[in-house]
């Protein structure tokens, strides 16, 4: 899994048209980003930060994490990748801000002590690690009482899960499920799509059961408006981005079948 982000930033890809005009780079990552995951700001909610303590589990381009320093949160990233954290330092030095930021791993956040972060967030990150289960225990160990948990987890079932399991295994006649299908083709190794009985019971063990609200929506994954690896650079993917029925999943499939799946606890 570090291997994977360490060879691409999450995020970056969006920039790399102006790798030499930094501030271009970092303006254009962010922009790519609030367009694709257009229900970020609502869900994070990064004006109510101020004054408080607040972690970032993975950081990729550290766009979201920016937002919290702006707006006046204490702020601490970590990120398992070297490369996420030269980049996220790189762009608050441009911005003359400052937070703490640095190497560290969902699963074992024992450098901070217990009730210590009012805000845990983390987008779209916990499905890649290799025990979402100890992240989960790991995050609500380190928020204070009446912390709050805001993380984005992909979910099943979705479309964008059940599109990477048809191109992936029946169009190419191998006989696997979509989950399987979801782990070898979908970014780093081992990334998991979640339902929502599975993320609320697996919560349900850590926090107050009548805190936990889940949302889903159509993201990027299931609309096919990102911009593509090179994985899928060949014409013919080409082609089917352009001629996809957006209409249809938006309007007769809508966000319950989406893979973006937020979730928000209070500890």
């Amino acid at each position: 899994m570090r291997e994977h982000w360490e060879r691409e930033v999450c995020g970056s890809r969006y920039g790399e048209n102006f790798l030499t005009d930094r501030r271009r780079f970092f303006a254009e990552i962010e922009r790519a980003r609030y367009h694709q995951d257009y229900m970020i700001s609502e869900f994070a909610r990064f004006e109510e930060a101020r004054g408080k303590r607040v972690l970032e589990v993975g950081l990729g381009a550290g766009t979201d994490f920016v937002q919290w320093v702006r707006h006046g949160a204490t702020a601490y990233g970590r990120d398992l990748t070297t490369a996420s954290v030269e980049m996220v330092r790189e762009r608050l030095a441009l911005e003359n801000l400052a937070a703490d930021v640095g190497l560290g791993d969902a699963e074992d956040l024992g450098e901070f002590p217990d009730n210590f972060f009012d805000v845990y967030y983390s987008w779209g990150v916990l499905h890649h690690t290799p025990s979402p289960e100890r992240a989960l225990a790991e995050a609500h160990r380190v928020l204070k009482p009446g912390g709050v948990l805001k993380i984005m987890l992909y979910h099943s079932p979705s479309v964008g899960v059940f599109l990477v399991w048809v191109v992936h295994g029946p169009l190419r006649f191998r006989w696997i499920g979509p989950g399987s299908a979801y782990a070898h083709y979908v970014e780093s190794p081992g990334t998991r799509a979640f339902s929502v009985a599975q993320i609320k019971a697996a919560l349900g063990r850590l926090f107050d059961p009548e805190s936990i609200s889940c949302r889903t929506y159509l993201g990027s994954g299931d609309l096919l408006t990102h911009k593509r690896s090179t994985r899928y650079s060949a014409a013919h993917w080409r082609l089917l981005q352009a001629v996809y029925p957006r209409w249809f999943v938006r309007r007769v499939l809508g966000h319950r079948l989406g893979s973006v799946l937020t979730v928000e606890a209070t500890k």
